[in-house]
């Protein structure tokens, strides 16, 4: 067995560059770095919109900065004050991107070859082959990327980009969408093959764990600055333990709007709303998103406006109910958004405090707790159910599921997305953009479950390869999702394991309650099988 093909060690990608833009803000943005990169891997961080990806961008020749210069080992790829502008095909720098942009037409070999046209058949071979053994996915040669994993699909990715022996990597969050285990299995193959290679590779990611396991370096990069660059466990410390979510009866999806580093403190606005709290201080910078959690008895209540408190705690409200439980008052308060509260009638409530009261609401920063905003690795799931149409039998299924997941987890159903699980629908010969049937909509409303917002969609090979398990409303639907995407048969089966669910259309609203009520028995008995229920 002849040794592995070993480049020389390549030299340090040097940056420096300007490079302003409008790009969709009010103000304009500015783009102004200067750093070397050394072979190895450095991972840059920062909120969206801090000038990562244009900085990425810059270095592959897809767009030139306004001013500086771009080297790799003392090759100049871009030099504004010399005129020197290499095109992309010259760089020798390849970019990976968050979507794959695989070929579906042609096969994996055909895929990772496509780069290297130019050379003769058999050392196009020789490449490909030793690329694919590196990335552990040489058996999948004849295959078309629609008939594999997400994690292989990736593996292929890197491979196409990796064959033509660049000088440069660039990663754009191109593992964003994996599970975690898949994720690392990809960072130890790509750190190996850069073991014998030593190319300079730039890593843009926003999860933690990445940057801890992938990077020799870390560079922060804010409003098109870099803050911060060196080690990651100097420049990117683990954020604090999260508390979870089961413990609290307020939980909202908010952003961070600013950074008080002196009172120790971050003002959130709560998603959708002009409600803004202050937190304890974590390293979120401004523009992250994160979650808060409230317990019920940190939220006092005062019947007149407080004085000598901060304005971010003091939110006026309404009271839109209230039930007494023994000395216990718990009243749901609109200020904005909804609040629950649990008052101690033995410590005495409100004067006049009753449906329709106007009051005000005392939050204490230490009761705006951060929590954790995304279940582990083994429930980042996906649930999705199929039928014709996407107007009436898949819809509703979604619908029931999310409520039922959402209530065993005890988060809005707006937050599935941030847990990592979830519900979606599709259909196979729907009319894309069709609302809900109004019969299916007015169902789900005597059940007491939230309408979504819904316009019908078919199922695409992305969707059926991302989803953890298809539920088809018929058996002749089943056989049509593996007859178009092969790779699902492992995990398509009808909803109701013994006989098919029919479309209602015809049998007026009782029709739809009753095709509802049936999919709500159905859907449990499928979350219990697939063992998804709260967590402790």
């Amino acid at each position: 067995m002849s040794a592995p093909f070993r480049l020389p060690d390549f030299g340090a990608l040097e940056v420096r560059l300007r490079k302003g833009h409008a790009a969709g803000r009010p103000d304009r943005f500015e783009l102004a770095a200067t750093f070397a990169a050394a072979p190895g891997v450095t991972v840059m961080v920062g909120p969206s919109g801090a000038g990562k990806t244009t900085l990425l961008r810059c270095v592959a020749g897809l767009c030139d900065p306004d001013e500086g210069r771009i080297s790799v080992a003392g090759r100049v790829l871009f030099d504004a004050g010399l005129g020197i502008r290499l095109g992309p095909a010259e760089r020798r720098v390849a970019f990976v991107f968050q979507d794959l942009a695989l070929f579906p037409h042609l096969s994996v070999e055909d895929n990772v070859m496509y780069g290297l046209r130019r050379l003769d058949r058999s050392e196009r071979r020789r490449r490909m082959r030793e690329i694919l053994e590196s990335f552990q996915i040489a058996h999948l040669c004849g295959r078309s990327p629609r008939e594999i994993s997400g994690g292989e699909q990736q593996r292929v990715a890197l491979a196409r980009s990796l064959v033509t022996e660049p000088s440069v990597l660039l990663l754009d969050e191109p593992l964003s969408s994996l599970d975690p285990r898949t994720k690392a299995r990809i960072v130890e193959d790509l750190q190996r093959w850069n073991g014998t290679r030593r190319i300079p590779i730039l890593y843009v990611t926003h999860d933690h764990e990445e940057v801890m396991a992938m990077g020799d370096r870390v560079i922060v990069l804010e409003q098109g600055r870099i803050v911060a660059e060196g080690r990651p466990v100097d420049v990117a410390p683990a954020p604090p333990p999260l508390v979870q979510r089961a413990s609290f009866e307020n939980f909202f999806d908010a952003t961070v709007v600013e950074r008080r580093e002196q009172e120790g403190s971050m003002v959130c606005q709560l998603t959708g709303t002009s409600v803004r709290l202050a937190a304890p201080l974590a390293p979120d910078p401004v523009g992250s998103e994160v979650c808060l959690g409230i317990h019920a008895g940190d939220v006092l209540v005062s019947s007149s406006p407080p004085a000598l408190l901060s304005p971010c705690n003091v939110l006026p409200g309404k009271v839109r109910r209230l039930e007494r439980r023994g000395p216990v008052m718990e009243a749901r308060i609109s200020g904005g958004a909804e609040f629950r509260v649990r008052l101690d009638a033995r410590s005495g409530l409100p004067q006049g405090l009753d449906v329709a009261t106007d009051v005000w609401m005392l939050i204490g920063p230490h009761a705006c707790h951060l929590v954790r905003p995304s279940l582990p690795a083994a429930w980042r799931r996906l649930l999705v159910f199929v039928c014709h149409g996407n107007t009436v039998r898949s819809p509703l299924a979604q619908a029931i599921c999310d409520a039922e997941i959402a209530s065993r987890f005890g988060v809005p159903a707006g937050s599935l997305d941030r847990i990592g699980i979830k519900a979606l629908s599709a259909g196979l010969t729907a009319r894309p953009g069709e609302p809900l049937a109004a019969d299916a909509e007015q169902a789900l409303g005597r059940l007491g479950l939230p309408v979504p917002e819904h316009r019908s969609c078919n199922l695409t090979g992305r969707l059926a390869h991302r989803a953890e398990v298809i539920f088809c409303m018929t058996e002749e639907q089943r056989r049509q999702v593996i007859a178009r995407f092969p790779a699902a048969q492992p995990k398509s089966y009808r909803l109701h394991p013994d006989a098919d669910i029919g479309d209602p259309h015809g049998e007026a609203l009782d029709g739809f309650l009753d095709c509802a009520l049936q999919m709500q028995d159905l859907v449990r008995h499928r979350l219990n099988g697939l063992g998804v229920g709260g967590l402790s």
